[in-house]
């Protein structure tokens, strides 16, 4: 299969690249590439006046900044700080090169992580890559690799962070896809919806212990989430019809953003739907773009009139915006079972035996 070589730059320096929709006609899916743009270069420019420790090797930018998605007042950032192997990660000079990134970008005034997130934290090479596959891998290691192949674009030296994506690829296709193209991802597949499920369970965790954000982090995930999951899910099943060089196909194509790899197999598979994928999800970035949704997402059970924890949860369903929210995820991930569902005959069955098995 031939690759796009509008695809070969990443997202930060160039347009929406899939032809096959008008991104023109989605004013939230078009402000907010933008912006993402904008904050993108800004933290780039502000790393690029200081003279960073040798012992950084690249920071990568992920969540809403990394998909192209930033809200116009977004006021927080989410980067993986990578530093040498040479350098322990808990010694002060890890900790201290890691907080000089974020002095670099100071003058931006983004909020810094919180203390207890997967972003806290530098990580390296080395941990990224030496346990993959252990059961008891913290969800802060495995967490970085994946946001790191699911919707990272690089801020900090560019080289390094192309030839870490491209080393961690490499792993997953040892003795996999490596030496065999007409084998699948395998391990890469496992990881993934590992990784995807180990959220949802977190996320029903804080519906239990942090009611407050219960409500906007589960339409967050049935929205972002769900799309940043289904990107490389569908490239996966996509690669299925590779037969001659797996590694240098998915490596070319994690250049897009999630939304882009969905909008891009849809056309690849010649199904022209996309774009009721792409009016869901402008409806979800233009709600989320405002804040007195977000206030109202972000609401307080406690606050309730309600008395038992089953009433609380029923009562996410009186905010019009949950509830409207809500409707159009279903909407959103109905669509994307349908498009995955019709892909039998086209992407090889024991990716679905892989997928489900």
């Amino acid at each position: 299969m031939s690759i796009n070589k509008e695809l070969q730059n990443y997202p930060y320096v160039r347009n929406w690249s899939v032809q096959s929709l008008d991104i023109k006609r989605y004013d939230a899916l078009c402000e907010n590439w933008n912006k993402s743009q904008e904050l993108i270069l800004n933290i780039r420019q502000c790393i690029e006046k200081k003279e960073l420790n040798s012992i950084i090797q690249t920071v990568a930018a992920a969540g809403s900044i990394g998909r192209m998605e930033a809200s116009p007042d977004v006021s927080d950032a989410d980067l993986i700080v990578v530093i040498s192997n040479e350098i322990p990660l808990d010694s002060a000079d890890a900790k201290a090169a890691y907080q000089e990134v974020w002095n670099a970008i100071s003058e931006l005034n983004l909020k810094s992580p919180k203390q207890t997130g997967v972003f806290a934290q530098p990580t390296n090479q080395k941990q990224l890559e030496d346990s993959i596959g252990k059961a008891d891998e913290s969800l802060d290691i495995f967490g970085k690799r994946l946001l790191l192949l699911l919707e990272s674009q690089p801020i900090y030296n560019d080289p390094n962070y192309i030839e870490l994506i491209d080393s961690l690829v490499e792993r997953y296709a040892f003795k996999y896809v490596k030496g065999d193209a007409k084998k699948e991802w395998t391990l890469l597949l496992n990881d993934l919806i590992r990784y995807f499920r180990s959220l949802v369970v977190n996320y029903q965790w804080d519906f239990e212990n942090e009611h407050e954000k219960w409500a906007i982090r589960n339409v967050k995930l049935r929205h972002s989430r769900i799309v940043m999951y289904g990107g490389l899910l569908m490239l996966l099943g996509e690669a299925s019809k590779e037969r001659e060089d797996k590694v240098t196909w998915l490596k070319n194509n994690l250049k897009m953003t999630p939304l882009e790899r969905i909008a891009w197999v849809y056309e690849q598979n010649q199904d022209w739907n996309f774009y009721r994928i792409a009016g869901f999800y402008n409806v979800f970035l233009s709600n989320l773009n405002k804040q007195e949704v977000r206030n109202k997402l972000n609401f307080n059970p406690e606050s309730l009139t309600t008395s038992t924890e089953s009433e609380t949860y029923d009562e996410r369903y009186k905010i019009p915006e949950f509830s409207a929210l809500k409707a159009n995820s279903d909407a959103l991930i109905a669509e994307l079972l349908r498009f995955v569902l019709s892909r039998r005959g086209s992407w090889s069955e024991r990716f679905f035996e892989y997928l489900l098995f």
